[in-house]
């Protein structure tokens, strides 16, 4: 949520700046047994769409959160 917040303030609609809110994600892709076979750094990521999916207090399940996001640069490690 905090990266989120950094994209645009929800009270003031105030948009922040890019080198506020870009971020650098490694992503992993895990075997079975939790080895990483596949590693990816996304370079200058930005939030480009978020769904909390349904939160309810009358709820007692898991919530789905999926993000969009869209980087800079992908770079393939191995």
């Amino acid at each position: 949520m905090e990266w989120v917040r950094l994209h645009a303030e929800s009270v003031t609609g105030r948009m922040g700046y890019a080198a506020g809110y870009k971020q650098d994600i490694d992503l992993e892709l895990l075997d079975p047994t939790g080895v990483v076979i596949e590693k990816w750094i996304l370079q200058g990521c930005l939030l480009t769409s978020v769904d909390f999916g349904q939160l309810g207090y009358s709820q007692d399940s898991l919530v789905d959160i999926s993000a969009t996001i869209q980087p800079d640069r992908c770079i393939l490690v191995y």
